[in-house]
Parts: structure tokens; C-alpha cells; sequence
């Protein structure tokens, strides 16, 4: 099976997907990937949504615009991929001990 993968753009944020592809990870469970990057003028929310893509890795912040002008649906953004590079997840109500299945 092929996964179209796309990125917002190359970034070194990126160099787990990349890596991933590249070290043949995806081999080893029968999959291969197509991997390419949003050209100027594409949306990915558009392109995920007509399934000219199976996995978009972008940045939540590509979707404020929309959120700010009320188009929906949008996609779904998440983040266990940041657990480790400095980001800080915050909510309004401690939950403790900390889980990810719970975001």
C-alpha cells in the first residue's frame, strides 16, 4: 500500500517524516510512501479533505485563518509529535498524571 504523504514545507521539523521514508520504516509493515510538498496556492485542509492525500504534516497554525473566517470543517491537528522538542501543551483544568489519550 502506498501513503501519499505531503509536507507544508521542508523544514527540519519535518526530518522524522523524512527519516522515516528515507530508512525504509515503512517497509517493514508493507508500505511505501509517495512523498511531496504543498505547492504555492494549495490548501491542505482541501487537499486531505478530496483525498489527494493520506497524511499532511503541517503546522496547526496553517488552519488560523480559516478557524478566524468560520470555514469548517477543518482538519484535525495533533500533537504527540511535538513531545519532545519544547512544546508545552496547556488546559484549563489540571489533569494529573498526564496522557495523551486524554487530549
Amino acid at each position: 500500500m502506498a501513503l501519499r504523504i505531503m509536507v507544508s514545507r521542508h523544514s527540519a521539523f519535518y526530518s522524522p517524516v523524512i527519516s522515516t521514508i528515507a530508512a525504509g520504516f515503512l517497509e517493514c509493515y508493507g508500505l511505501s510512501a509517495e512523498y511531496s510538498v504543498l505547492a504555492k496556492g494549495q490548501r491542505s485542509s482541501i487537499l486531505i479533505h478530496e483525498r489527494a492525500a493520506d497524511i499532511m504534516q503541517s503546522a496547526v497554525s496553517s488552519n488560523w485563518k480559516a478557524m478566524e473566517q468560520a470555514e469548517f470543517p477543518l482538519p484535525v491537528h495533533f500533537a504527540q509529535i511535538n513531545q519532545r522538542d519544547g512544546f508545552y501543551l496547556v488546559c484549563r483544568k489540571a489533569e494529573l498524571p498526564f496522557s495523551w489519550k486524554h487530549q
